[in-house]
This record gives structure tokens, sequence and C-alpha cells, in this order.
């Protein structure tokens, strides 16, 4: 998929929060989504919590390794000790099991295993229907949505990066709470995600 800050998405921010254009105008603003489907970008961000970048991606490719093609079944197939002996906790195996449940034939999310199948739902919906999962939060749906389905209206405002990316953006002598960055980005509204990734991106620049 293309890059999905095009330029009239980036004009039109820069129209809507004009306080921003110049810091929109020096970043590095591209983005091109993965289009995974959610099964398998749940998963991977499930493994990648709270980890280095390093350590995770190790242990995701050993677990691929023991489920071979990744899917909802031979996840299921694999014991939660057994998941455990390629580096994940207990409580993250667990957490794999419930996600490959909800997804497979018969679980509660199959009928969204594909990407086109979100299509007609809001981003609100999708993330009510994916935090029934439990080890699943708010956070990893949002990235979901923003990195893989290439969602414009995500606000990462609980996120610690973003909330100190607005804190530069805007001056501010202290970090924002997350109330008072959804606050803040009701200017952003519909394009939330962009300003989410201008807040990553002045950090990056640092």
């Amino acid at each position: 998929m293309p890059n999905m800050f095009r330029k009239r998405i980036l004009d039109r921010f820069a129209k809507q929060v004009p306080e921003l254009e110049g810091a929109l105008r020096t970043a590095k603003m591209k983005h091109e989504p993965t289009l995974q489907t959610p099964f398998e970008m749940l998963t991977r961000a499930i493994i990648y919590q709270q980890l280095a970048y390093k350590a995770a991606k190790t242990i995701h490719d050993r677990f691929l390794g023991l489920v071979g093609k990744l899917t909802p079944t031979r996840v299921l197939a694999k014991t939660q000790d057994e998941l455990r002996t390629v580096g994940l906790s207990r409580q993250k195996a667990s957490y794999l099991h419930n996600v490959a449940e909800a997804f497979s034939r018969g679980g509660f999310l199959w009928k969204y295993r594909k990407l086109e199948s979100l299509s007609d739902l809001s981003t609100p919906e999708i993330t009510d229907l994916f935090v029934q999962i439990k080890g699943v939060g708010v956070w990893t749906v949002q990235m979901y949505l923003m990195f893989s389905m290439g969602r414009l209206d995500v606000l990462a405002s609980g996120d610690l990066g973003v909330r100190k990316g607005v804190m530069k953006l805007y001056g501010l002598d202290k970090m924002p709470t997350q109330k008072e960055v959804d606050t803040i980005a009701e200017a952003w509204h519909p394009l939330e995600t962009v300003g989410s990734f201008l807040a990553w991106r002045v950090l990056d620049e640092e």
C-alpha cells in the first residue's frame, strides 16, 4: 500500500491545525500500512508487548518456527507450556490462545478474520470488538488500526511517545495526561492518526 499520508491529507491537517504546520512540513511523514489480518497483527503485538525489539523479534521468530504457518488452528494445537518453550511468559501464552480461539472457526471473531471484513466498521466499533479478547487492550487495537489498516482517525493518546510529542509540539511545561491530549486533539479530527504520527516523528528528530 502506498504512503497513507498523501499531500492532500497533510494539507488538510495543516489547514485544521495551522500551529503545527511548520513541524508537519519538516517531519518525515511516511507510512505504508502492512495490511495484515487481525489475527496476525494481534498475535505479533502480544508477543512484542513490554519487550525490547531485539528480544521480541527473537521470540516471535521462534514462535513462528514452532507453529509453522500462522493460523488459529496451529496455535491452538500447541499447549500453553509448548508456547512457553520459545520464551513466552505464561500470561502471553494464555493471551495467544485467547486470540486464536476468537478468530478460529466458531470463534466470536471468525467473521472478521479477513481485513476486508472490517471495512464497513468504524474505528470505535473495531476497538470494541477486539478488546473483548482477554489480553488485547485499546493501545494494541490502535496499533493495528494504524499500522495494518491505515485508518486516519486513530488517536493514541495513551501512548507515552504521543504524549511526549504533544508536549514538544505545543511547547507545554509538562507532559499532558491522556485526557489533556484527547482535548488538544479535538482539533485534529478526523485525522488523528496524522497528529499521532507527527508526535512520534518530532521525538525521532531529537
